[in-house]
C-alpha cells in the first residue's frame, strides 16, 4: 500500500506491481479463508490474514508512506480492524464472511487502473491551447 508513484513494475516479483501483488495475497487469504474446513485451517488462515494486515498497517504507519493521509487513515482503520477481527474469530465460531468481503473489495479496489485526476481547465487555457 505504498504511494501510486512506487507502484512500479519490479524484478523481485516476477515484473508484478506491488500493487498486484497485494491483491493476489488479498486473494491467496481469502482462498484459505474459504477452504477452511477443520478448526485448525482456520486459525492458520486467521493467522495468514492477520499476518497480512499487520505487514499493511506497518507499511501504511510508515512516515514515507506516500498514500494521501485521508486514505492512509481509512486503511489504518480497516486494518486495525481485520487483525483485531481475526484475533476473535480464531477463538470463537465468527462468521469468516465479514472479514472475506473486506479483503475482496480490498483486492479489487487493487486491481482498479489508477487514473490520474486533472484539475478542470479554465476557459484561458482553453482558448490558448485551441488557438496555438
Amino acid at each position: 500500500m505504498y504511494g501510486a508513484s512506487t507502484y512500479t513494475r519490479n524484478t523481485d516479483l516476477g515484473g508484478a506491481t506491488p500493487r498486484e501483488t497485494e491483491a493476489v495475497a488479498f486473494g491467496l487469504c481469502n482462498a484459505r479463508l474459504s477452504q477452511a474446513s477443520t478448526p485448525a485451517e482456520r486459525v492458520a488462515a486467521l493467522h495468514k490474514t492477520h499476518l497480512l494486515w499487520a505487514i499493511l498497517v506497518r507499511d501504511l504507519s510508515n512516515a514515507g508512506n506516500r498514500l494521501p493521509e485521508p486514505l492512509r487513515q481509512q486503511l489504518l482503520s480497516i486494518g486495525v480492524w481485520a487483525m483485531s477481527y481475526s484475533v476473535a474469530a480464531m477463538t470463537n465460531d465468527a462468521s469468516l464472511q465479514p472479514l472475506i468481503e473486506v479483503n475482496r473489495n480490498l483486492a479489487d479496489g487493487l486491481r482498479t487502473p489508477i487514473v490520474a485526476v486533472r484539475p478542470p481547465m479554465r476557459a484561458e487555457q482553453g482558448m490558448r491551447s485551441f488557438s496555438a
